[in-house]
């Protein structure tokens, strides 16, 4: 099954999907592994050096802090393995569409009439990694944007952010200057 037959519940009779592409996973996993690094940086010498001392259960204390450290990286982890097996993007001749979920799946769908604001964001991670990715973000008349983001409608971690930008930009001018005309 290709990308775009993911998307064959919820397309219109006589729309058409233009582009599928999915977030590159080894982004996604970088920033959790991340945040996984900072948060212990952060956390297990305060559970560590807070708590060890000559009270007893001062030690059981903190292996409890450090495992609920473990199984909160394990289930980020598990979380992020779902979320990118499970996310897809599309752009039809109408709108964009995204596919997520964790365990069910979800779409959510942007008609390129609504689009009030688009932005392309590709953030330090990003330059960091030097793998040519960004972010996407839809800003529309009733979800609409607030300090260049948007809660509901990204497109997370693609590839080549800026030739998909131009290329969605497009799509929505032609489809704005369709309906004036």
């Amino acid at each position: 099954m290709n990308d775009s037959d993911l998307f064959s519940l919820v397309l219109d009779k006589d729309e058409k999907i233009i582009k599928t592409f999915r977030p590159r996973k080894s982004r996604a996993w970088f920033s959790a592994i991340l945040s996984i690094i900072l948060l212990c940086i952060i956390f297990v010498p305060l559970i560590v050096f807070g708590f060890i001392d000559t009270e007893p259960g001062a030690l059981s204390t903190a292996i409890g802090g450090i495992v609920f450290l473990v199984v909160f990286s394990v289930i980020m982890c598990i979380m992020i393995a779902l979320w990118c097996n499970k996310t897809v993007y599309a752009v039809t001749n109408k709108r964009v569409l995204i596919r997520t979920g964790y365990i069910g799946v979800d779409y959510k769908s942007l008609d390129y009439s609504m689009v009030g604001a688009f932005t392309v964001n590709v953030n330090w991670i990003d330059k960091l990694l030097r793998k040519n990715t960004g972010s996407l973000s839809f800003g529309s008349m009733a979800s609409p944007m607030t300090n260049g983001t948007v809660a509901k409608f990204n497109f997370t971690y693609i590839d080549n952010p800026y030739e998909i930008y131009k290329e969605i930009k497009e799509l929505i001018d032609d489809s704005k200057s369709k309906k004036v005309n």
